[in-house]
């Protein structure tokens, strides 16, 4: 099954909108959740005052963290209006307008001048991006001369890997279409930003992937036989999730943090 670009953007910000995916993901839309967010604004040195842009905001749990605990001025942008929507409730909830804003956009289009941020954030996104290089290439355009940006990531080696976990339905799964750890240094690279450290959370991707797993599985016990708006029904999500498991157990996937400078 072939799907489009916009079809592929469409698919992952429908299925990361719906509430049987954020109820699947317990809140947690990627590996570690907070600790690995709070890691990577670390990594990258995000202080008060900052601009940093977060690249498919999604839920704006990290932006909130990082206008919250770091005192940043941040501005998600995120394909899905739904996303977007609730993302702005979340911030009026936590007081937090003044510091934290949310656009609908397109990440490999940033509606943004030359030089607008101090730090650029993308967390499980940059997988599903279909144009990768346009889409850090942007990062890297909207990025201040110094200024930093931190992806983290789905890493694959793919001669490991089951076929099953590559191509386009598995991207929406966040695999399919995922990196080596040196091929988003070298994706990095070729927008001009030098990686600086690299961090494994393989750990939180193990947790991640039982937990999703499981919870899979008991929705398939409860009737649910697909989420709206995604080719994936609820078995192949199974089957994906138990490959994905014990992919991560044979090393052939894992999650990582790249920080890397402009």
């Amino acid at each position: 099954m072939q799907l489009a670009a916009d079809e592929i953007k469409a698919c992952c910000a429908s299925a990361y909108e719906h509430p049987a995916v954020r109820w699947l993901l317990d809140g947690e839309l990627h590996p570690g959740g907070e600790s690995v967010t709070r890691r990577a604004l670390e990594m990258i040195r995000l202080g008060p005052g900052d601009r940093l842009l977060d690249v498919a905001s999604g839920s704006g749990a990290s932006a909130l963290l990082a206008a919250g605990e770091f005192e940043a001025n941040v501005t998600g942008i995120d394909y899905g209006e739904h996303a977007v929507r609730g993302a702005k409730a979340a911030a009026r909830e936590q007081r937090l307008e003044r510091h934290v804003t949310f656009e609908h956009g397109d990440s490999e289009a940033l509606a943004f001048p030359e030089d607008s941020f101090d730090a650029v954030l993308c967390e499980c996104s940059l997988c599903t991006f279909p144009d990768q290089e346009r889409a850090v290439a942007e990062m890297r355009r909207v990025l201040r001369p110094g200024g930093c940006v931190a992806i983290s990531d789905v890493v694959i080696d793919p001669e490991q890997l089951p076929t099953e976990l590559l191509g386009p339905i598995a991207t929406i799964a966040c695999v399919g279409s995922a990196l080596t750890p040196g091929g988003y240094v070298e994706l990095l690279a070729g927008a001009g930003l030098e990686v600086f450290a690299v961090e494994d959370r393989d750990a939180e991707a193990a947790c991640f992937a039982e937990r999703i797993e499981e919870r899979l599985r008991g929705a398939r016990l409860l009737g649910l036989d697909g989420i709206a708006g995604s080719p994936i029904g609820i078995d192949e999500a199974v089957a994906l999730a138990g490959l994905a498991r014990r992919a991560i157990a044979d090393g052939a996937l894992g999650y990582s943090i790249f920080a890397a400078s402009g």
